[in-house]
């Protein structure tokens, strides 16, 4: 993980309830899907995919959070069939992660990962220039894929207690 040192931060994203951090300069790299001829696009250096439990801090608060995508920005403004993997909505009927994600990728926008920490346990933890943490934590006693490194440059996948 010590290759993520001293990339900037490019953005932050989710798939469903997945979060895509993504780090590094953008490069160009061809895809073979969805078509026979493949395209390309361009793409951070990094990503890492989370699907466990992960925050954002900052001065000793948490700005954003993993359950944030399973949260009703406005809740008085839903009704109780309110699904969480729906995007593209007015604030009032989005996730929290949906409204707050942006202006965090703001914040972060120009900072670079200055410490990179992974436990034995497999728990994540990153520093931003800028003073904003990132935190992961392992919740399961199975040694199992929660979190992975995708490299685009060297076409790798970095996969937490993979045997």
């Amino acid at each position: 993980m010590e290759r993520i040192l001293g990339s900037p931060f490019h953005g932050l994203r989710r798939a469903a309830d997945m979060l895509c951090l993504d780090l590094g300069e953008e490069i160009e790299r061809h895809f073979a899907l969805p078509g026979p001829e493949g395209q390309v696009r361009t793409v951070p250096s990094y990503s890492i995919h989370l699907q466990t439990q992960w925050r954002f801090v900052r001065k000793g608060r948490i700005v954003l959070a993993s359950r944030d995508i399973y949260e009703p920005f406005a809740p008085e403004a839903v009704d109780e069939d309110w699904r969480y993997d729906l995007v593209g909505r007015p604030a009032v009927e989005s996730s929290r992660f949906d409204v707050l994600s942006p202006g965090l990728s703001r914040r972060l926008r120009g900072s670079t990962v200055t410490t990179c920490r992974v436990s034995p346990l497999g728990d994540l933890e990153l520093e931003f220039s800028n003073g904003t943490w990132f935190e992961s934590f392992t919740p399961s006693s199975l040694r199992e894929e929660l979190w992975r490194l995708v490299d685009y440059q060297r076409e790798e996948h970095l996969v937490t207690f993979e045997e």
